[in-house]
């Protein structure tokens, strides 16, 4: 499943009630699935021990990194936590700074790859191919660290990324934290950069959070200050909201809470039909939002 059906799987109130003892084999796929809800998945499906998942874009045919079953090819692959896998036979990787430098092991860059399954560019389209087909390699746009086992992990799309004075910030690793929390607070989380910070074209991150059921018992106010403290303890000064957190909710009449303002207007966290979040859709109506309120 994609990962917008696996949120709504692990949060459905029946979840912790069913017998899963029938399912031996889960996939996600289409988009990130943060660790901690697969392993809710894992948790309750005694009878399967690994979450496959992989990655692929329309350029690579399908696919590109796979995470392998534990065991394959005598041994040779582990069931690695976080990893998204390895690359397929017949693929070549780089991990690209971004100074055009390669990054070292476990160093975050920019994924390059190349392949007989990688298309030869844009259809009609020469700008486009220029820029995304290098001397063969198709730059991917996203972000990953690969260890010395050759095992590649996902770290964010590259035009999500933040910078945050001089330094870059994921909004993957802030959600990831979200998520963490050991109140299991948020069912779903996403984070973008908007404006308000030192420069003109500097963001801040901001999260819009779905409360799980736990949260929601804790209650908006109070669910949004243990956030806040929680994500303050376990990231750094420069990574935190200073954007805000805004409480949303899934389906039906929603509302947000903007620092230092008591409004509140209907939103939801948008995703594509394959379980992307849609993070420009959200920047886009908060931009909306604060220049209504400036004009009045």
């Amino acid at each position: 499943m994609v990962p917008s059906m696996w949120y709504q799987f692990v949060n459905h109130p029946d979840f912790t009630k069913t017998d899963f003892s029938s399912v031996f084999a889960v996939h996600s796929g289409a988009a990130h699935l943060p660790k901690e809800i697969s392993s809710k998945v894992l948790e309750h499906t005694p009878n399967n021990d690994f979450f496959s998942e992989g990655y692929g874009m329309s350029e690579t045919t399908v696919s590109a990194v796979v995470r392998p079953y534990p065991g394959v090819l005598n041994g040779r692959f582990r069931n690695v936590p976080g990893t998204t896998g390895v690359l397929l036979p017949g693929m070549e990787a780089r991990i690209v700074r971004d100074d055009g430098s390669e990054a070292d092991f476990n160093e975050v860059g920019e994924l390059w790859l190349k392949g007989g399954n990688i298309v030869s560019g844009y259809f009609d389209n020469p700008a486009a191919t220029r820029s995304c087909f290098i001397n063969g390699w198709l730059r991917t746009g996203d972000h990953f660290r690969v260890d010395p086992d050759h095992y590649f992990f996902f770290a964010d799309r590259a035009k999500d990324t933040l910078k945050v004075s001089g330094s870059q910030v994921s909004p993957i690793e802030i959600e990831t934290v979200l998520l963490a929390h050991p109140d299991k607070l948020v069912s779903d989380v996403s984070v973008a950069g908007v404006r308000g910070g030192r420069t003109s074209d500097e963001l801040l991150p901001r999260a819009w959070i779905v409360l799980s059921e736990n949260g929601k018992k804790l209650g908006d106010m109070r669910a949004q200050e243990e956030l806040e403290r929680w994500h303050q303890t376990n990231l750094s000064k420069y990574k935190w909201l200073r954007g805000g957190i805004e409480i949303v909710n899934e389906a039906g009449p929603i509302h947000f809470i903007v620092p230092k303002s008591t409004e509140r207007l209907p939103l939801q966290i948008p995703k594509s039909p394959t379980g992307k979040t849609l993070r420009r859709l959200l920047q886009d109506q908060y931009e909306h939002r604060t220049a209504a309120q400036a004009k009045l």
